[in-house]
């Protein structure tokens, strides 16, 4: 396992961070990548690298970094990504497609990077993080599950693909976590959530009043770590892997449309 290098996307904060000391605690080789440079020095790793996933010369450079110092690449985890919320009709192009280009396009790009020295070396395993959401849709949160909902459909495709060059690929689909992704979701979402004028304000509203109850706080990053740790290290892993994911949500998950709509409009439509 000490050769073992792993380039994980989106360390600064939350999932990203706890994976990287999870893994430089278990022997990995671990190469911790973040926008800003400056957000990660402290993570214990063997490399500490700029990664942009929206810029190919910065996805290109840090994997080139990669295999010029360290060699080999055996693992990827795309874990980077972002949220911003509104109804369908309130959304602002601008800001869905930049979430659109970090949470897809951006695990595309580097996926892509990666990809030629993982079918020379006829080896690797590629870990892709989506969410639970890419499996079902909250009001307000239409455009982020359609960027899951796609990472679900790359995911399936290239465990196919990539087979004949002995690349696994898995899919990690974590429930609510207590991190800083909601509040920054929100806090991106701000103008659409104060528009008092909005159809949707009272949808709104009990968005926030949901999120900020206490029984949505959610799991810490560790839980999701722990499954990801569990996929990178088993010998035949599965195309998927639930992480944190609460009772809740694995209800809705089994629920067929018409009751998984009844719910939801119980919940947002009080």
């Amino acid at each position: 396992m000490k050769e073992n290098v792993v380039i994980i996307t989106g360390c600064s904060t939350g999932i990203g961070r706890n994976l990287a000391q999870t893994l430089f605690a278990r022997g990995y080789r671990v190469v911790a990548t973040a926008r800003r440079l400056e957000t990660i020095k402290d993570i214990p790793a063997a490399l500490h690298l700029e990664l942009d996933v929206t810029k190919q010369a910065s996805v290109d450079a840090a994997i080139s970094q990669t295999l010029t110092r360290l060699g080999r690449i055996d693992y990827l985890v795309n874990n980077a990504g972002h949220s911003v919320r509104a109804a369908i009709e309130d959304m602002d192009e601008k800001p869905a497609r930049e979430m659109f280009d970090v949470n897809l396009w951006g695990l595309i790009r580097v996926t892509r990077a990666v990809l030629p020295h993982m079918r020379k070396r006829k080896a690797g395993r590629i870990i892709h993080v989506g969410s639970v959401v890419g499996k079902f849709t909250m009001p307000i949160n239409g455009a982020y599950s359609a960027s899951k909902h796609a990472v679900e459909a790359i995911a399936n495709a290239m465990r196919v693909e990539l087979k004949p060059f002995n690349i696994q690929v898995v899919l990690i689909e974590p429930g609510t976590i207590n991190t800083q992704f909601m509040s920054s979701s929100i806090a991106k979402s701000q103008e659409q959530f104060d528009n008092s004028v909005s159809p949707y304000a009272k949808i709104y509203e009990r968005f926030r009043t949901i999120s900020a109850h206490p029984a949505r706080k959610g799991a810490l990053p560790k839980e999701v770590s722990q499954v990801i740790v569990r996929a990178m290290e088993a010998k035949h892993p599965k195309a998927r892997y639930l992480a944190a994911v609460g009772p809740l949500y694995r209800a809705i998950l089994i629920m067929n449309d018409r009751l998984r709509d009844s719910l939801m409009a119980k919940l947002f439509l009080k």
